[in-house]
Order: structure tokens, then C-alpha cells, then sequence
């Protein structure tokens, strides 16, 4: 555990180190809020900081080594430098006014990164899943030289998917010099802990904002709601089983896995939410975009709620662009969401202050044109080598049961008729509410979108629907119980007298705690109980259960440099098989099918590749199997456990014929093919 902590301690202070130095960037979108954006600074930085290198590198200007790494953050520091020269004053009068808030902020971050680091500790492994998938784009940068990444299960061709947020993670772990197996589990506490952050940032100035500065306990403890609820909070579908079943029954996936499967029908939906993603631990794009959507929406609450500038409003909408060019390349569906967001904050506010007029539809649509613009050019470089994976719109051909969208909606319908019955009624109506109000129908769209249309994509019959209704009410889910802090504290202060003021308290407790729960049971069933502490080495599983592969890895990593091509078995999504091609960022001539055929869009790419493979694997002549290396590029051949798994025929013999043995050990041997012996 000592060890752990010291990795834990080395990230905190690079983390905290990039939160500081963001301080003047931060306070130049954000400096009318309540942190002056404090919460979400060390996302602004590191956002900013990734995507300094992601153009230096696109264009081939700097590799991906740690020093071109510090090289940038240097240079992302000096900008930071010049802008607190300019604003010296101004900054230094703000941050010491805030300091208790600003070290209340950081405990709180080192309350997500070292309790979800802890809780990883219970079980680490980068295994099941789509771990191998994540893992594999970190460490295809990671050996990479220049960007865009090169697919690790399939060769010679870049990744096609959304991978900054991999980017991210890889930045990091090269400037700490952490080993990756480690830094894939300490991300996931960053997330949780950016994510609590965030939300106490947003939810309190939303309240300071529409209460009065002097109402700090009521912001506090609304801002706490808001990043407790968001992070770590479930549905209704938790209290209603447990009720109905029992704790012993209950399995924590249910929740997640509802319409479609209890009763069983042919519609099968997801409905994930950050609590689920980060027991499950995957570091796939829709959660490592989370802390970019928490920062679009803070500037999102400048634009319409506090700030009354030109050049602020100016600012945060190209901050806005920014930031959805960044959603593009990191889960490519919040780009969309994020624009009919921001035109529907946008629309609702510029109508309560311009009525129907030429200039609230000039207003409206300069602003959202300007997000837009900046969006698409910040991720040209992405876009240059992606190929979209969608094939379209269509309407729905099943939908959800009104009872089974109650139970899963029936925390955010309650924050709803609090918000009407408390809000709406009042003559005189404050900006933050106006924004919480915006953001409440937002999330009754993305509910209730996934009811009428659908996007297409390989997924069909009775999962047609599950991705879109995933991804678009994953989101809603965000936007609703980002809301609830407001919500809540709002309600109670504005009930009056002592009894009715007390059973709102009790009910508003038992309700949140019914949310609460949701936790223990993920951590009961995926952690065991927190009883066992292994630490946070996700790749020690492969270790001992299938030492010769492990050794291969480490292998690769110590004698082989760039990126030449493996071949190891062409394995099936979700299992074990490419764990080498995963674990070193090699590329190898095919991976997971069913992924590369959502990324190519046909199955016709992955299976003739599979199909050569199994062709080299099990064909006896020598130069018909040399061929087809050579086809690919091959330098190292593995043979071990999933490769005479796969392939029980297995013809060994050619490969000491066309290569020699470089790597032997528990059973797992590696070839060097040497294309100038001759046959």
C-alpha cells in the first residue's frame, strides 16, 4: 500500500500543480463565480494542456515524448504567466478571498482521487469489459510517435473512434512517469474527483447567484448535494427492487439493463450513469468526457447567468466552441447533444431578456453559429482521419413501458415538479433559475428522444436503439442531478414554517438516501466488500494467471522499440484474447471483431484479416504462411495460450523456418520473422 500512496501522492501534485497554474485561465471565463471556476481549473488545464499537444503533434511538429510533454507545459504555463501579469491584481484579490473555498475544493478532489484510487485497490485488473479496448488506445499513443494513433488491432490503420480523451490519460502518464497498468486506475479517481469538484463549483454559484452572496452554508451544502447525487447516485430502479426483492437479490447492472430485459421483450436498452461507469471502471469516451462536460456547462452558467460583458460573452462563447471541438474527438455523440444544449440555455435566455425580436433571433443565432464554427475547427485534425461510424436516422420500432420510464425517471420527475412548484410561481425570476430551468428541459429531450428516433449504426433488432438511448440519456442523467442541489436548497428555504419545513428535510432525506444506495451494492458485487486489498497494479492479474503472456509483454516493452507489427489470435469482443496487442500498443492484423466492425463500419474488414490469420496459424507451408506475413508487415509472431486455444491445429514448425525465437517462457514463445532466409 505504501507504494500506491506515493503514486497516488506524485499524481495529486502534478494534478494540483496544473490546477494552480490554470488559476488566470480559469479566472479569465469564470472570474463571477462562486470559486471563480476553482473546481473545474484543473480540467481547464488539462483539456488545454492535451490539446497543445495534440496539434503540435498532428502536424509533426514535437513527438509524443515526455519532453516534448513538459516542453508544452511550460509553454502552456508561460500563457497562464502573461495572463496573470495582466490581471495581477485582479486574480490575487480573488484567489485570497477564496482561499478557504479553494483548499475546502481541493480536499474534496483528494477525497474522489484517493477514495476511488482505494476502492480500485479491491480489484485493479485492466481486464473485462471494454478495459482491453481503452487500454489498448492509451498505449497506441503512448508508443506512438505522431498523432493520430495507430489501431492496435489493426494494423496500418489509425484508430477510427474517439480517442482524445485516451490522449489525456496518455499525457499524464507520461509526464508522471507512472507505469500505465497503475495510471488507468488512478484516471478513474481523477474523474470522480474533477467530477465532485465540478459539480460543487456549478451548483453553488448557481445558489449564491440566485440567494445573495451571504448564503455560503445554503451553497455549500447545495453544492455538495449536486456532486454527491451527479457522481455517485443511481435511479429509482435501486429502492424499488430492494423494496420489492430484498438487498440479497439485488444485482447493481439491473439499473442500467431495465427496459427490454425484466420483463424480457425484443427492445433491449441501455441506460448507464457516471456511478455505474465508474464501478465498472471502464475509461471509454462518454466517461472520460465527463469532466469536459462539467467544464461546457460552467461556461455555459457564465454566458447566460454571470456574466455581463461583451468581451466575457465573447470569451465564454468561443470557450463554449472549444470545448465541443474537444467533445467531438473524446465521445463524438456529446458534440451533438452539447449544441442543442447550449441552443436551448442560449434560446431560453436570450427570449426572457430580448422577448421575440430581431435581435434575440440575431443574438441567439450569432452565438450558437460562433460554437459551431469554433467547435468544428478546433477538431479538424480529428476529423481529417475519422469516417463517421453512423449510418443515419430513422424512427424507433419498439418503445419503453411509462412504468419502467417511471422508475428510472422518477428522481429527476420529482426534481421537476419541486422546480415548477417553487420556481415558476415567483414573479421575479433569477438568472440561475432560468438556467436550471433550461437545463431541466434538456434533459426531458434527451429522455424522451430515444422514444421517437434512433441513430443506426451495427447494432440492430432488438438492440436498434440501445446505443442512441445510452449515450443521449447518459447526459440527461448529468443534467438532471446536476440540478438537484439547487433544487432541494431552494425548496427548503423557501418553506416558512417549522413543521412543514421539517417533513420536507425528512422526505428530501429519505429520498436522497434511497439514490444513495445505489453504491453499495456495486461495491459489494465488484469490490467484495473492500475486504481484500491487492493495490492498484492493473496488469498483476495477467502475471498469475497467464504468466508466459505477461512476460511477453514485458518483452516487448524493454526490447522493442516503434511500432512494429505482431500477430498474435484474432480473438472475439470482450475477452481475454489481444492482450498483448492492448497491453504494448502493438499492432497486430486483427483484434476484437465486432469492434472493428463498429469502427469500420462493415464485418467484411475484420473477417478477411481473422480470416488470414487463422490461414497463418494454420497452414503447414512455410511460404504460403510468409506471404501472408509479409502482406501484413509482420516482424514478431506470437505463439502462446489463446493462439493454441484458437487454432488447435497449429502448425509451429514454419515459424523456425521463416524466423528464430526471440522470447521464450511459461509456454509463450515469440518468432522474429527474417523475410531474407530463403525458403
Amino acid at each position: 500500500m505504501g507504494t500506491d500512496i506515493q503514486f497516488i501522492f506524485t499524481w495529486w501534485l502534478i494534478l494540483l500543480f496544473i490546477g494552480i497554474v490554470s488559476i488566470p485561465l480559469t479566472w479569465s471565463f469564470l472570474r463571477h463565480s462562486f470559486d471563480f471556476g476553482y473546481g473545474v481549473a484543473k480540467t481547464i488545464g488539462i483539456v488545454s494542456l492535451t490539446y497543445l499537444i495534440f496539434i503540435i503533434s498532428s502536424i509533426k511538429i514535437l513527438p509524443l515524448t515526455q519532453i516534448s510533454f513538459l516542453i508544452m507545459l511550460a509553454f502552456y504555463t508561460l500563457i497562464n504567466v502573461v495572463i496573470l501579469i495582466k490581471n495581477k491584481q485582479e486574480i490575487i484579490a480573488s484567489a485570497s478571498k477564496k482561499i478557504k473555498i479553494l483548499l475546502f475544493e481541493e480536499a474534496l478532489f483528494l477525497l474522489g482521487l484517493f477514495g476511488w484510487s482505494f476502492v480500485r485497490a479491491h480489484q485493479p485488473d485492466v481486464r473485462g469489459l471494454e478495459k482491453f479496448m481503452d487500454f489498448g488506445f492509451i498505449n497506441s499513443i503512448l508508443r506512438g510517435e505522431f498523432l493520430p494513433p495507430g489501431d492496435m488491432w489493426a494494423a496500418d490503420n489509425s484508430i477510427n473512434y474517439y480517442w482524445f480523451g485516451h490522449l489525456i490519460t496518455a499525457v499524464l502518464t507520461r509526464i508522471s512517469g507512472i507505469p500505465e497498468g497503475i495510471t488507468y486506475n488512478l484516471m478513474l479517481g481523477t474523474i470522480l474527483g474533477v467530477g465532485l469538484t465540478s459539480a460543487f463549483s456549478i451548483s453553488a454559484s448557481l445558489i449564491l447567484n440566485a440567494l445573495g452572496s451571504e448564503k455560503i452554508r445554503a451553497a455549500v451544502v447545495g453544492g455538495l448535494l449536486s456532486a454527491l447525487l451527479m457522481n455517485l447516485g443511481g435511479n429509482f430502479h435501486t429502492p424499488y427492487y430492494v423494496a420489492k426483492n430484498g438487498f440479497q437479490k439485488y444485482w447493481y447492472p439491473d439499473a442500467t439493463r431495465f427496459i427490454g430485459y425484466n420483463p424480457d421483450t425484443n427492445d433491449k436498452t441501455i441506460h448507464e450513469f457516471p456511478s455505474y461507469s465508474f464501478i465498472v471502471s471502464d475509461l471509454h469516451g462518454h466517461l472520460l468526457d465527463f469532466p469536459v462536460v462539467l467544464v461546457f456547462l460552467s461556461f455555459l452558467a457564465g454566458l447566460t447567468v454571470f456574466s455581463k460583458k461583451k468581451r466575457e460573452k465573447t470569451l465564454l462563447t468561443g470557450g463554449l466552441g472549444f470545448l465541443v471541438g474537444v467533445m467531438f474527438m473524446t465521445n463524438t455523440w456529446d458534440f451533438g447533444i452539447y449544441l442543442l444544449v447550449s441552443g436551448v440555455v442560449v434560446t431560453i435566455s436570450n427570449f426572457i431578456k430580448h422577448k421575440l425580436s430581431w435581435r434575440f433571433i440575431y443574438a441567439t443565432a450569432k452565438t450558437l453559429l460562433i460554437i459551431l464554427i469554433v467547435g468544428l475547427s478546433i477538431a479538424i485534425p480529428f476529423i481529417l482521419n475519422f469516417s463517421s461510424i453512423a449510418q443515419g436516422v430513422d424512427f424507433v420500432k419498439a418503445n419503453s413501458p411509462l412504468w419502467q420510464l417511471a422508475i428510472l425517471w422518477g428522481f429527476p420527475a420529482i426534481l421537476t415538479l419541486f422546480f415548477v412548484s417553487n420556481f415558476l410561481k415567483k414573479r421575479k425570476i433569477n438568472d440561475s433559475v432560468i438556467f436550471v430551468f433550461s437545463l431541466i428541459i434538456c434533459g426531458w429531450i434527451l429522455i424522451f428522444l430515444p422514444e421517437v428516433i434512433f441513430v443506426k449504426d451495427i447494432y440492430i433488432g432488438s438492440h436498434h436503439r440501445a446505443n442512441t438511448m445510452f449515450k443521449l440519456t447518459y447526459q440527461g442523467f448529468i443534467l438532471f442531478y446536476l440540478t438537484s442541489g439547487f433544487i432541494f436548497v431552494y425548496t427548503l428555504l423557501s418553506i416558512k414554517r417549522f413543521l412543514l419545513k421539517f417533513i420536507g428535510i425528512l422526505t428530501l432525506s429519505i429520498l436522497i438516501t434511497s439514490i444513495l444506495i445505489y453504491p453499495y451494492f456495486g461495491l459489494k458485487s465488484y469490490y467484495g466488500e473492500l475486504k481484500t486489498y491487492r493495490g492498484l497494479n492493473g496488469e498483476a492479474w495477467l502475471e498469475i494467471q497467464n504468466p508466459g503472456e505477461y512476460q511477453a509483454i514485458l518483452w516487448f516493452r524493454k526490447n522493442v522499440a516503434g511500432k512494429p507489427t505482431i500477430l498474435e489470435a484474432a480473438g472475439d469482443s470482450y475477452t481475454d484474447f489481444n492482450v498483448i496487442s492492448a497491453y504494448t500498443g502493438l499492432p497486430t492484423i486483427s483484434g476484437w471483431f465486432v469492434h472493428e466492425w463498429l469502427w469500420r463500419g462493415t464485418p467484411e474488414f475484420p473477417q478477411k484479416r481473422a480470416n488470414d490469420v487463422n490461414q497463418i496459424y494454420m497452414t503447414q507451408d512455410s511460404k504460403e504462411a510468409k506471404n501472408l506475413l509479409s502482406k501484413y508487415n509482420v516482424t514478431y509472431v506470437v505463439v502462446g495460450t489463446f493462439e493454441r486455444q484458437k487454432y488447435p491445429q497449429l502448425s509451429e514448425d514454419k515459424f523456425t523456418q521463416i524466423g528464430s525465437i526471440v522470447f521464450s517462457q511459461e509456454g509463450t514463445r515469440v518468432y522474429q520473422i527474417n523475410y531474407n532466409w530463403s525458403l
